[in-house]
């Protein structure tokens, strides 16, 4: 992810004495997308442009046809 859009959300937290592993989901959380890729400034450079169209086309392709049983996030495979 880092690679594609230069960020990435931060790993969920794991409470403490939690000693089962808990699935976590590879990719973002839509609320995360939403807040940091909502607009995209009007002064920005051609490739700051290309990764927010790279993200939008990723938010909606992952909100419409490959979204995940939870309909929370993002998988960025």
């Amino acid at each position: 992810m880092e690679a594609l859009i230069g960020m990435s959300p931060p790993e969920p937290p794991v409470p403490e004495g939690d000693k089962k592993k808990e699935r976590v989901a590879v990719g973002a959380p839509f609320t995360w997308i939403a807040f940091h890729f909502w607009y995209c400034p009007e002064d920005a450079i051609n490739e700051e442009a290309q990764t927010y169209a790279r993200v939008y086309m990723w938010y909606v392709i992952s909100r419409t046809l490959f979204a995940d049983g939870t309909c929370k996030n993002a998988p960025w495979m």
